[in-house]
């Protein structure tokens, strides 16, 4: 796999946290993942203890021992802020600042993923049982209640910054 660093965005506990980290890092269920590449035909490695610090699955049940394990990985909202800020004046649109937002929500709290990304493993699929994946544009249609515009880094009282760029590559 290509070694991508994305943002996510992490719901748990009713708290909306960001990390960024290899695109790996963030599927969820790395065995399912390894099973749909033997099913065609691909021979994979076993998993191991350095695969994502043992936890071949992520869930509800060891998402505090990740979030302990990638503290580092955390950015604050304010620096991805500063880092649009900075490359707004001269991006064109979404694709000049794609680094900067989120491929992923990953809400512990429902269990549940929401995927927006233009290419790559389908993140949303590869997930624990009895969680719900879809591939939508959290960004614009998650409610208020589950995505505040106080926790987007793009959203500055009344001005949408996204909202702004995707315009600007209309007008193209």
């Amino acid at each position: 796999m290509i070694n991508e660093v994305v943002i996510v965005v992490i719901r748990y506990q009713s708290k909306i946290r960001w990390f960024k980290g290899e695109r790996e890092l963030w599927i969820l269920d790395l065995v399912k993942l390894r099973d749909a590449f033997i099913e065609n035909g691909y021979q994979v490695p076993e998993l191991n203890d350095s695969d994502r610090f043992g936890l071949h699955i992520l869930d509800e049940n060891n998402v505090e021992t990740f979030l302990d394990k990638i503290q580092g990985n955390e950015i604050s909202c304010s620096e991805l802020s500063k880092r649009l800020a900075s490359r707004f004046p001269s991006a064109r649109s979404w694709w000049d600042v794609a680094d900067l937002f989120p491929i992923m929500f990953i809400d512990f709290d429902a269990k549940s993923v929401a995927a927006f990304y233009h290419e790559g493993v389908q993140m949303e699929k590869y997930i624990p049982q009895h969680w719900n994946g879809e591939f939508i544009d959290f960004a614009n249609e998650y409610p208020e209640n589950i995505f505040p515009d106080d926790d987007k880094f793009w959203v500055k009282g009344d001005s949408d910054l996204l909202k702004v760029l995707n315009e600007r590559a209309r007008k193209q």
